[in-house]
């Protein structure tokens, strides 16, 4: 003799109704959310850097500290196998902002790095980096990032951390 299958109880349907409600609802907000551009200021010992994530999803390296201390706070900051930087900035030619520079090139695929502070590239030169976002180098360790109205301005007072907007 066969038997037929109990079927599930209607609570298993709403729990699993509800579930479903939720799980779309987590992931429409999460497509929906505003853009949203983070930097985040590393704290790498007596020099500057800082990673600025696009709201495209592009990166862009400024500065790259006095030494290797830069590649543990970007594997903080990156995916562990994300090993590409898009775009790399330096502010100045100390090593308190490029001592790190060859450490970055051999772990991280980087382009070659924009230089402020030369004849083609002057302080106070805006380049833009990715849709709406931009970055002006006002001196050595000092600059402004801009996306769309808002601006964040960097120095080397600021405290480390990430900073959204």
């Amino acid at each position: 003799m066969y038997h037929m299958p109990r079927p599930f109880s209607a609570g298993f349907y709403i729990i699993l109704l509800c579930g479903l409600i939720i799980a779309n609802i987590a992931v429409y907000r999460a497509m929906l959310a505003p853009q949203v551009l983070t930097m985040t200021v590393f704290d790498v010992g007596k020099g500057d850097a800082a990673l600025v994530h696009s709201p495209r999803g592009r990166t862009l390296l400024i500065d790259t500290g006095p030494d290797a201390s830069i590649l543990r706070a970007l594997g903080g900051a990156l995916q562990e196998w994300d090993r590409t930087i898009d775009a790399l900035v330096l502010t100045g030619t100390k090593a308190a902002s490029v001592g790190g520079l060859s450490d970055v090139a051999l772990r991280y695929h980087t382009p070659a790095p924009v230089r402020f502070g030369g004849k083609d590239i002057p302080y106070g030169t805006t380049v833009a980096f990715d849709a709406d976002v931009s970055i002006t180098v006002i001196s050595p360790g000092t600059f402004d990032v801009s996306y769309g109205t808002t601006q964040l301005s960097v120095s080397s007072s600021t405290p480390p951390g990430t900073y959204p907007k």
